[in-house]
């Protein structure tokens, strides 16, 4: 029998345990069914699991009898947890009571299958679960207590916190694991148990059944986690988008590492795979071999040949990558599906490679103007689906957009969406939103949270469209990728990517991108690109909101001056305080901050000279305005167009840069390195535009180290990113 430290520990590990079940829950309520009096009504997930805990506690502890007493003993407090106090004497009532239970079992399965980590607070859930935590929890004890096996109860509790660490994508199990870890050590040096054998067939079975949970048969089946990252697609696990689906794995944490190198004339989307069946949770993928979703590409539009040679680095993935559309491959047993993807059998892994070759449509803007509306059946059933439960906002959003824009054809409907989330919807890039209610992403999305990555983006256009009568599908792939040779990419984490496709009859599938600060490469959309946003309005505004943003201060200055008058022979305000090092530390804030500019535009790379002429127009803005250059939903040419005219520098110059440097990003550069000499000689002239500015502004924005302290921000954040990502994975090995 183990002693009281031993029990201490036990007893604790277990309670710790019980109470880690309650990171499954949201802590919001779904509908009714609880009792008024019930522990679940009265304290919540937590102390409903904690409660259960206890009670196996007492079972486990009960000698002989402890197995007899644990099925009823479950059953009551199972009862008393969710329904409260049960009827007493009444057949009939009993008889309502069991078939309420049942009704409330079978949704609870439905909301296990449909609806992802964390679950709203639901009478069928704690009915299921809390017997699941007494069972585990009295074997547990009576492991310890009985046979004198206490590696056995910390294993059976270890597996139980690792499952729930598991699926919920460790959202909150920390906290629970550090705890449990900290009695489970102290459990075994207490009990003098010696790990040998049994200890280390243990701790594998321990580590073996928490790395299979995701992959084995039934886990799709029976659970949907947390979070589903469609972009472990090539790293071996899920493939199905989720709503909240977080790339953040690779977006921030992982943005360096490097999935692929792709060795193509033209930079483009290297797509994987489509995901057309929104069921109100989640988009899945329905495309089978040997069927056409459509014309991909319909006869009569223009089309480009394009050959490239993908390695795959640091990944593992069963999808054929490349430009769209993939017309072959050299891969001999690739399997060509009816979204126009390709998938092999075996998954490639680090080292293999593969070319396909590729016809990249070339539609002209008249081709998708007059498309019209004729869509096949089969398009017409599949890619307008919408499930009838769909959150009003979409609906709504789509009238605004008719009201706002009047699109008279599917092309210009397709347009008009992606500028409402691009330009005009007050939507932001942001990489550390998160929706943990699957159900609501996009509700919250389009509502007032307004903020994500180019998953919601996707998501919100794909369902707008089908709202909007206009066939979508959501694409996931990557961009381009680095240029580190010529024609050659390098594509990492930070290039993962979704993206959609709308169905034009007599033209096909074609590309749009609604995520701000991201384009379609011009290759793509050569006959048909994207208008550019209208700049000469905004710039209007933007330079009236400085103008008056000077005049207002102009005027504030001179109403304080007006309102604190000296008085006659009274001593200045300042007076008394010495004046010498104010006039030492102007100059010296003067050299910092101008010497730290010119060391960042050192090493001359496009990236340097197109941020140092950013930061150059940014901090000669009046204070309160340089903020329009951090939205993280403009392009490079937006950004540099929208200072321009809010500074008031010629347009032309500016204008010139940009679209150099948009080339570098997105565009092939020509032989002998003739785009590099024409980005640095529009450099030069758009930096002769900016010196045209009066004295005076340029030197106050030398002097003004707004930029370096932007940047310096966003350094710290992706620094803490890497550290965050550090840390977990070091957490994770030490597990």
């Amino acid at each position: 029998m183990a002693g009281i430290p031993a029990r201490a520990c036990l007893y604790t590990a277990a309670l710790v345990t019980g109470g880690a079940f309650a990171i499954l829950f949201t802590g919001e309520t779904a509908g009714g069914g609880f009792g008024g009096n019930s522990v679940v009504a009265l304290g919540g997930a937590f102390w409903a699991m904690l409660g259960a805990a206890l009670a196996a506690l007492l079972v486990g502890s009960a000698g002989r009898y402890r197995f007899v007493f644990l099925f009823p003993v479950a059953a009551f407090y199972t009862i008393l947890a969710v329904y409260g106090r049960p009827p007493l004497f009444s057949i009939s009532s009993w008889q309502e009571f069991l078939f309420t239970i049942g009704t409330d079992v079978y949704e609870a399965a439905g909301v296990m299958y449909a609806e992802p980590i964390p679950y709203d607070l639901a009478p069928g859930l704690f009915v299921l679960l809390i017997p699941v935590v007494m069972i585990v929890v009295t074997f547990a004890t009576s492991a310890t207590l009985y046979e004198e096996s206490p590696i056995i109860s910390v294993s059976v509790l270890g597996v139980t916190i690792g499952v729930l660490s598991t699926i919920s994508f460790e959202d909150g199990a920390g906290i629970f694991f550090a705890l449990f870890l900290a009695c489970a050590v102290a459990l075994l040096l207490s009990s003098g148990a010696s790990p040998g054998r049994l200890g280390v067939v243990a701790g594998a079975v321990v580590v073996a059944l928490v790395l299979a949970l995701p992959r084995m048969p039934l886990s799709d089946a029976t659970i949907s986690p947390g979070l589903i990252d469609w972009t472990r697609i090539g790293t071996g696990g899920a493939s199905r988008l989720d709503v909240q689906a977080d790339v953040g794995d690779y977006l921030s944490a992982g943005r360096d590492a490097e999935i692929m190198r792709v060795e193509s004339p033209e930079p483009l989307l290297w797509r994987g795979g489509t995901l057309d069946y929104f069921d109100g949770v989640r988009w899945s993928d329905t495309t089978e071999p040997g069927i056409q979703d459509g014309e991909e590409i319909a006869p009569g539009v223009p089309s480009r040949s394009v050959i490239q040679r993908v390695r795959i680095l640091n990944a593992q993935t069963n999808l054929v990558f490349g430009g769209y559309k993939i017309i072959n491959t050299s891969l001999p047993f690739a399997t060509e599906n009816s979204d126009g993807s390709w998938t092999i059998d075996e998954p490639l892994v680090e080292n293999g490679y593969y070319t396909v070759y590729s016809e990249i449509p070339q539609p002209t803007s008249s081709q998708l103007q007059g498309a019209g509306t004729a869509y096949p059946p089969l398009v017409r059933e599949k890619f307008l689906q919408l499930p009838d439960d769909r959150p009003a906002v979409v609906a709504e959003t789509a009238e605004g957009i008719m009201r706002d824009y009047e699109p008279a054809t599917p092309y210009e409907k397709a347009r008009a969406v992606e500028r409402y989330l691009i330009y005009d919807g007050g939507f932001t890039y942001n990489l550390d939103v998160s929706y943990r209610r699957a159900d609501r992403a996009i509700e919250e999305f389009l509502g007032e949270g307004r903020e994500g990555f180019c998953t919601q983006f996707a998501t919100s256009m794909a369902l707008l469209l089908r709202e909007l009568d206009v066939p979508s599908r959501v694409v996931y792939g990557s961009t381009a990728g680095e240029e580190v040779e010529p024609d050659e990419f390098v594509v990492t984490g930070s290039n993962m990517h979704t993206w959609v496709e709308a169905y034009f009859p007599g033209v096909g599938w074609y590309t749009f991108d609604p995520t701000p600060g991201f384009s379609v490469p011009s290759a793509m959309e050569a006959n048909a690109p994207r208008p550019e946003v209208p700049v000469t309005r905004q710039d209007v505004a933007i330079g009236d909101l400085a103008r008056d943003g000077r005049a207002r201060a102009e005027q504030e200055e001179a109403r304080r001056t007006e309102e604190t008058p000296q008085s006659e022979g009274s001593a200045p305000s300042g007076a008394g305080l010495p004046v010498w090092p104010l006039l030492l530390f102007a100059p010296v804030l003067l050299g910092v901050v101008s010497l730290a500019k010119r060391a960042l535009l050192a090493r001359g790379r496009p990236e340097d000279l197109y941020r140092d002429l950013v930061s150059r127009m940014r901090d000669v803005l009046p204070p309160g305005r340089a903020g329009i250059a951090d939205s993280p939903a403009l392009t490079p040419t937006e950004r540099l167009l929208l200072l321009a005219g809010a500074v008031g520098l010629e347009e032309g110059p500016v204008g010139e840069f940009a679209r150099a440097y948009s080339d570098h990003l997105y565009a092939a550069p020509p032989a002998g390195g003739r785009s590099s000499r024409h980005l640095r000689s529009a450099y030069r002239r758009a930096k002769r535009a900016f010196e045209r500015l009066p004295l005076w502004r340029r030197a106050l924005g030398a002097a003004n180290p707004s930029s370096l302290l932007a940047r310096a921000k966003r350094g710290a954040s992706a620094l803490g990113a890497r550290l965050g990502k550090a840390a977990r994975a070091r957490l994770r090995f030490r597990r």
